[in-house]
């Protein structure tokens, strides 16, 4: 079993549209999480995340789920526990968006906003981080150092919705892709299967049931045209790095 860590703090599900939203954001990372890699999936929230609940679950990898909420908003206690398994490192890791930026605190890196936005430059979500410059839509990734996880993809394009990064790749790590906006895109830690992507894998396009739900639809208001295949590449290889089987 895969189990999809659930990030995002409580403060941000308050009214019933918010949490049906995400509901249905998480049930649609679980199924395309279960169809890259053939076994089940479950999502837990990251609270209810512990080493003895991993070793009672035989959960063969974690995914690291993104989030809205900033992380100021969470306290270091409710980390500590999810921060000490990402840290030792027993199972296979792939953190995705804030999920890298989780890892990278685990190992004393800081996060922060990419930069201010400038005089001319307009705002593609003001209802998120007003004022910052944000990566924001379906974006080619450069791969600068070869690794596994890319194999297959030349010239990747993944969706983007961030508005902080890493400032440095953690100790430890290897910095694998880049965009002219932020440079920490992808890093792996050496020696083992632990991964980190600032961009979104899971939101690849394939078909008609890959479009909408609240990440794209947040992305995209007025809806999304053209298939992106390259995150179904991207986890399909995570989930053979990692040896999960069914």
């Amino acid at each position: 079993m895969i189990c999809c860590i659930d990030m995002e703090h409580p403060s941000a599900l308050r009214g019933p549209r918010r949490r049906s939203e995400h509901l249905d954001y998480c049930d649609r990372i679980r199924r395309k999480l279960e169809g890259t890699s053939r076994v089940a999936c479950i999502v837990r929230p990251y609270q209810a995340v512990t080493k003895a609940w991993l070793e009672s679950a035989a959960v063969q990898a974690l995914v690291l789920g993104g989030n809205a909420t900033d992380w100021g908003e969470y306290s270091r206690a409710e980390l500590q526990e999810l921060q000490e398994i990402i840290r030792e490192a027993t199972l296979p890791i792939l953190g995705l968006c804030g999920g890298l930026q989780l890892i990278g605190m685990a190992h004393d890196t800081l996060v922060e906003p990419m930069r201010p936005l400038r005089t001319e430059e307009a705002d593609p979500e003001e209802g998120y981080a007003a004022g910052f410059f944000k990566e924001w839509g379906f974006t080619p990734v450069s791969v600068i150092e070869p690794d596994p996880l890319f194999e297959g993809l030349d010239a990747p394009v993944f969706l983007e919705a961030h508005y902080c990064e890493l400032r440095q790749v953690p100790r430890g790590f290897r910095l694998l892709a880049s965009t002219n906006a932020c440079r920490i895109q992808a890093i792996r830690r050496i020696g083992k299967p632990v991964y980190g992507t600032q961009f979104h894998p899971e939101a690849y396009i394939v078909g008609a049931d890959d479009v909408g739900g609240w990440l794209l639809d947040l992305v995209y208001p007025h809806g999304y045209g053209a298939y992106q295949p390259a995150g179904r590449t991207l986890l399909r290889n995570f989930f053979r790095l990692a040896g999960v089987r069914g």
